[in-house]
């Protein structure tokens, strides 16, 4: 699975292109009340809405052997968030094999770059933005998550993704996962609790569809790129 565009609103499109222009370095272009920001191939979009956003969760993927570079790179342009303990950097479970850390965005949304050591890309040197491969997880804030991870599983071809809980359920792959979370259930490793107002996500997957888990959240698939 492959996370091909995501969606969602900001309530500062101005303040949000600043961020991921300007300190994240990531190509955006500007229309009116949209920002459009690439993130290697994949494509973030913002719309600028009064009502704000909620809190999303984005991860980018980025090469296995940079990690000690990129945590430089984004530690002299943003705070890393810790947990309770004060460390910030994390180790996934075993079958995840990855390591990772989290930044915030303005809005508050919770964003992470990480590691994934099963993915072959052994570039090293110094990280910049160009570096950032895709957008590899984003959270989905659910009422009924094992109902929700079972019909994207018989709707869009997307299995389980190791073990989960009855509020925490990742659904996907190594390339592309979408996490689905109770709503208000706290982003790791932050107090921040899950939440969408509009939420829009195209993946590309084994099945064409398209599901409605929730009011203003949509996931559409295409198998037509694989």
């Amino acid at each position: 699975m492959r996370i091909i565009s995501v969606a969602f609103d900001t309530d500062d499109l101005l303040r949000a292109e600043s961020f991921y222009s300007s300190v994240l370095g990531l190509p955006t272009t500007r229309e009116e009340g949209v920002l459009s920001i690439l993130a290697g191939s994949s494509q973030l979009t913002l719309h600028e809405a009064p009502t704000g956003p909620g809190k999303q969760h984005l991860t980018f993927t980025i090469p296995r052997l940079m990690f000690d570079s990129a945590k430089e790179w984004i530690a002299g342009r943003v705070p890393l968030l810790r947990d309770a303990d004060g460390r910030d950097e994390f180790d996934t479970a075993p079958h995840w094999n990855a390591h990772s850390l989290y930044f915030a965005d303005p809005d508050g949304n919770i964003l992470e770059f990480i590691i994934r050591r099963d993915i072959s890309d052994d570039r090293t040197g110094p990280f910049r933005a160009e570096h950032v491969q895709c957008i590899s997880e984003v959270g989905i804030a659910v009422r009924d998550v094992p109902g929700v991870a079972a019909r994207a599983e018989s709707v869009l071809g997307i299995g389980a993704y190791g073990s989960g809980a009855p509020t925490f359920r990742p659904v996907g792959n190594v390339e592309g996962l979408l996490i689905l979370v109770s709503p208000g259930r706290h982003w790791f490793p932050t107090a921040t609790p899950s939440g969408a107002r509009r939420l829009i996500v195209n993946i590309d997957s084994r099945a064409t569809g398209a599901l409605e888990p929730g009011p203003g959240i949509t996931i559409h698939s295409n198998a037509a790129h694989r």
